[in-house]
C-alpha cells in the first residue's frame, strides 16, 4: 500500500502487523487474582430502591462497582439526593471512588398517571390496569385528561398526528424488555381527533412508570 511519502519522492509501504501464534482460548481465560491490581471488571449500577442504602452500597463497591448511574426520568429529586449521599458515605467508609452518571430525561412519551410517593420518595401507582386481549384502548393527547382504566393520556402532544390505521403503538413499564407481564401491543383501528383508539393485541397488567 502506498503511503505518504510517495509524494515526498519516495514510496511506503504499511507495515503488517500480526500474531504468529495467536491462542484465543487465552483471552477467555480468568487471569489469576492478586492483590493491589486494579478491577478486572468494571461494573455500572442503576441506583433505585433496592440499592439506595449505604450498607449496600459499601457492598457493591467492594464487589467491582466503579460507576454509577442515577436515572432522573424515574423518582424525585429527594430520593435521589438521599441515594447519593448514601453513596458519598460508602465511599468514605470503604475508601473507594465511584464515578456517578447523571442520566436526564429523553423523548420518552409517557402515559401521565396519578402516583403516590413513599416514606423514601420513590413514586409509585397503586393500582395496576389489568388489560385482556381484544380490549378497547384510547390513547389520547388532550391535556387536561386524567387517566382512567382504558383512556390514558400521553405526554408528547402530537401523537394523533404520527399515528396511522394499522399501527402498532408499543406501551410497557419503563426500562421493560418487551417481552414481560407488562408489555402491551395496541392495533391503531381509527383517530378521531385527538383521540387514538386502538385494540389490545395481547393481555398485560401495567404497572410503574408506562411508556
Amino acid at each position: 500500500m502506498m503511503g505518504y511519502g510517495k509524494r515526498l519522492g519516495f514510496a511506503t509501504k504499511a507495515k503488517q502487523h500480526f500474531f504468529k501464534s495467536l491462542d484465543l482460548q487465552e483471552c477467555i481465560k480468568p487471569a489469576e487474582k492478586r492483590d493491589g491490581l486494579f478491577t478486572g471488571t468494571k461494573l455500572v449500577c442503576s441506583l433505585g430502591p433496592s440499592s439506595h442504602t449505604v450498607e449496600v452500597l459499601e457492598a457493591m463497591l467492594r464487589a467491582g462497582m466503579v460507576a454509577v448511574r442515577v436515572d432522573l426520568t424515574w423518582g424525585g429529586l429527594d430520593f435521589h439526593r438521599a441515594t447519593l449521599a448514601a453513596l458519598n458515605q460508602a465511599m468514605v467508609n470503604c475508601k473507594k471512588l465511584c464515578a456517578v452518571i447523571l442520566d436526564t430525561l429523553g423523548r420518552e412519551i409517557m402515559v401521565r398517571r396519578p402516583c403516590e410517593f413513599g416514606p423514601d420518595s420513590w413514586p409509585a401507582h397503586p393500582n395496576p390496569i389489568d388489560v385482556a386481549a381484544g380490549q378497547t384502548i384510547t390513547l389520547t393527547t388532550a391535556p387536561d385528561f386524567e387517566a382512567t382504566a382504558d383512556v390514558w393520556p400521553v405526554t408528547y402532544p402530537h401523537l394523533h398526528n404520527m399515528v396511522e390505521e394499522g399501527d402498532t403503538v408499543y406501551i410497557g413499564r419503563y426500562l421493560g424488555t418487551g417481552s414481560d407481564s407488562a408489555s402491551l401491543y395496541l392495533r391503531v383501528t381509527r383517530i378521531e381527533g385527538a383521540d387514538i383508539i386502538c385494540e389490545a393485541c395481547n393481555g398485560a397488567v401495567m404497572d410503574g412508570l408506562m411508556t
